[in-house]
């Protein structure tokens, strides 16, 4: 069975190969947090907004209608939390309202799901959206809810948007003009030019180093400057502090324990809430 990596698989890898082992072959769940959840209720939002059958854009309270319906809140620490982000994606959402309604047109794709053989793995993803423009060139657009731009070095080494090019070859057969990051806070874009062959190349490259290494359980601890929002620093061996690497293991195999008590606890009450639906359970699996 082939490997199977995504954009986000393959930064958690160049991040730190651990992490990535924690999360994509151990199987332990990512803490929901402000951030994650923030960020899918906007772009939920903006996936309505453009999802539409007619080139007319919805009123602005229709959006922000829809932004109850869809907002998640999971991962908030307080009620008073999630409605000051409540408030900031109302905010985020209204000046992007009146910064693109006047030139609004029905994308060519919103949360467009793709899949391609690269023979020694599987790339998969989805393209948050994929605009014609008037004149036929096309550009990719990939929402971003990071409060500041990155370092233009930092955004001209990030595969997603490649990764995204590749997608759109192999999908359409199209080639992009346009590479775009959309900052949703700030309301601010980056966009470059579409890869030549040599750099698209490279990305292949790269993609295919990461998939060896993988394939070859390659999964060392790298510490970063990123380690302190990590979902995984409780089990991380460079995080935890024991003056033997006995106790290094059963400070991780507590924590695991802890997160096996959620776990179970959240099944629970799944389970709970399938009773009350009239769902019955058989032998773990849903059953009708």
């Amino acid at each position: 069975m082939h490997l199977r990596l995504s954009y986000s698989a393959i930064s958690a890898y160049e991040k730190c190969p651990l992490s990535y082992r924690f999360q994509y072959v151990d199987g332990l769940e990512v803490e929901p947090t402000p951030y994650l959840s923030f960020g899918r209720s906007l772009h939920a939002a903006l996936e309505w907004f453009y999802g539409r059958e007619i080139p007319e854009p919805p009123t602005l309270e229709s959006l922000l209608e829809y932004l109850d319906t869809c907002w998640e809140s999971e991962g908030y620490a307080s009620i008073d939390e999630e409605r000051s982000y409540l408030n900031n994606a109302r905010e985020v959402l209204t000046h992007y309202y009146y910064t693109n309604l006047e030139g609004f047109r029905l994308p060519m794709a919103v949360e467009e799901r793709f899949e391609i053989d690269m023979h020694d793995f599987v790339l998969s993803g989805v393209i948050d959206r994929v605009d014609c423009h008037p004149d036929g060139t096309y550009e990719i657009l990939d929402y971003k809810t990071s409060r500041r731009l990155p370092e233009i070095g930092r955004l001209r080494e990030d595969l997603q948007l490649p990764i995204y090019q590749l997608a759109c070859g192999e999908v359409w057969g199209i080639i992009p003009s346009k590479l775009t990051f959309y900052y949703l806070i700030p309301n601010k874009r980056y966009t470059t030019r579409s890869l030549d062959k040599k750099a698209l190349s490279r990305v292949k490259e790269r993609m295919l180093r990461v998939a060896e290494s993988i394939s070859c359980s390659d999964f060392p601890a790298t510490p970063n400057r990123l380690c302190p929002w990590c979902s995984f620093e409780d089990v991380c061996p460079e995080r935890i502090s024991a003056p033997e690497a006995g106790e290094k293991y059963m400070i991780r195999r507590r924590a695991l324990l802890k997160r096996k008590g959620k776990l179970e606890e959240a099944i629970a009450r799944l389970e709970e809430e399938m009773r009350e639906e009239g769902i019955s359970i058989v032998d773990g699996d849903e059953g009708s």
